[in-house]
């Protein structure tokens, strides 16, 4: 049985394990600095072993250990952005009386909310997310979650993190919708489930990339690409990594060279290698310069989660270079929330807007070839 009284203090040991798994963080100097504060004085050459160790046997009163656990705590980097529509009109006052139920009903959850804008709603809900593998002081860390309604031409467009607890809040908030309309509604998503051929999966991504108003590509720095013999296929299948991650290296130059100079993607040899072995694109980064005032260089994430099925589009921004002094800056800057919400709103309608391009011209295709009677 678990001894209980461990339930309300941190031991010695879990101390140890808290320092010695943030190296990142709580660095050798950060050490030498906790230690200095406690009077004592150690060597810099000393191994981090031994400052880890003499610091965990010392007493931490609950404020000490708060102070370990904000110096441990990651930086959220770039967090992961997904987008949601329904097919129904929300105003604000709705939101609002249906996301005070949804806080009624969830107790353990902080929920806070706040109208934007006359078509804008901002709901933020808080958290404890357990993670097993982390030292047992780490197992329990407060998250947030923050969706934002937009209601535009006849229905309301949601952004939220591309996390599991987001999609269960936006299902539970659909579920209470549709309790109140009385009638179902539809959640559209970005995804290339209707379009199958490697191809078109590709060229999502090249008119992706290529298409962001006022901002250029300037390169692509990481592909990840899949392959079209999915689990529908073979059980059997199998790929070395090795191969995939050599193609996706081939189809970064493919897709780079493309993008920038206006190429035509089915004419390059090389493509049309990798596409007859079945790969297409399922994620990428890449950089784009700003051709209008304050002429940023901005890094950009996007990708599907299930890249078999194309589902779950997510993206993100990573930072930006900023122009100073008559140069870039030499490493990416933190981009504000204002700007940042502007930027991540461009890649969604960009992305959707080239979506419903290659849907449209899929089913040109598909009626053209009905016309000629199935004969292409």
């Amino acid at each position: 049985m678990r001894d209980r009284s461990q339930l309300y203090y941190a031991t010695n040991r879990e101390i140890r394990d808290l320092l010695m798994s943030g190296k990142q963080r709580i660095t050798e100097n950060v050490l030498l600095e906790l230690l200095r504060d406690r009077g004592i004085l150690c060597s810099p050459d000393e191994p981090r072993e031994d400052l880890v160790e003499r610091l965990s046997m010392l007493t931490h009163d609950y404020a000490d250990v708060c102070g370990l656990l904000e110096r441990r705590e990651a930086q959220r980097r770039g967090e992961k952005t997904s987008t949601i529509a329904i097919d129904v009109s929300l105003t604000p006052d709705e939101l609002k009386e249906i996301i005070d139920e949804y806080q009624q009903a969830e107790t353990g959850e902080k929920v806070s909310h706040y109208k934007k804008s006359p078509d804008e709603f901002v709901m933020n809900v808080t958290y404890y997310d357990p993670d097993y593998s982390k030292t047992r002081l780490l197992q329990w860390q407060e998250l947030h979650a923050t969706i934002e309604f937009v209601k535009k031409e006849g229905r309301t467009e949601l952004r939220l993190p591309a996390t599991e607890k987001a999609r269960s809040i936006v299902d539970n908030i659909k579920a209470r919708v549709e309790a109140k309309k009385k009638t179902p509604i539809q959640l559209e998503e970005i995804e290339l489930t209707n379009l199958t051929a490697p191809e078109d999966r590709t060229t999502f991504f090249t008119k992706l990339i290529s298409s962001l108003p006022h901002f250029p590509l300037e390169n692509v720095s990481r592909l990840r690409v899949a392959h079209s013999k999915s689990i529908d296929q073979d059980d059997d299948f199998d790929m070395e990594e090795e191969e995939v991650e050599e193609a996706a290296e081939k189809m970064l130059g493919v897709v780079e060279n493309v993008a920038l100079s206006g190429e035509n993607l089915v004419a390059s040899e090389m493509y049309q290698e990798l596409k007859a072995k079945g790969f297409y694109i399922t994620s990428v980064t890449w950089r784009a310069r700003q051709d209008v005032d304050p002429y940023a260089k901005v890094e950009f994430d996007a990708g599907f989660e299930d890249r078999q099925a194309a589902k779950r589009f997510r993206y993100s921004v990573h930072g930006a270079l900023r122009f100073k002094n008559g140069k870039y800056t030499k490493n990416l800057r933190h981009v504000e929330d204002a700007e940042k919400a502007a930027l991540l709103g461009m890649i969604e309608q960009t992305a959707r807007k080239v979506l419903a391009d290659l849907l449209a011209a899929q089913a040109a295709a598909d009626a053209a070839a009905q016309g000629n009677g199935g004969i292409e």
